[in-house]
């Protein structure tokens, strides 16, 4: 009995999990380790969308979620006085 999916290349695997495991491609950003998920880029990714979703719910609008968009967005906004609106470059309010 074969214990690989039919698009298996070595087809040498003890499972099908294994078989499985081995060619179901990852999550970007994100790779297996010898002890575990690597979170490493998965936490990074967090608090710039936290961040991102802070600056939203006070009423600005950064240009993406990348932080340095977001930092930029809550420095004009606290230098201005008013919510920066990234995508229409303008001030809210």
């Amino acid at each position: 009995m074969n214990n690989c999916t039919s698009s298996c290349k070595t087809k040498d695997h003890q499972s099908y999990a294994e078989c499985l495991r081995q060619n179901t491609p990852m999550f970007v950003g994100v790779s297996p380790t010898k002890t575990g998920w690597d979170q490493d880029k998965v936490k990074k990714d967090e608090r710039e969308l936290n961040s991102y979703y802070s600056a939203i719910k006070q009423g600005m609008e950064p240009r993406s979620t990348r932080q340095k968009d977001i930092d930029a967005a809550v420095s004009l906004s606290d230098k201005a006085g008013k919510a920066f609106d990234g995508i229409n470059l303008t001030y809210k309010g």
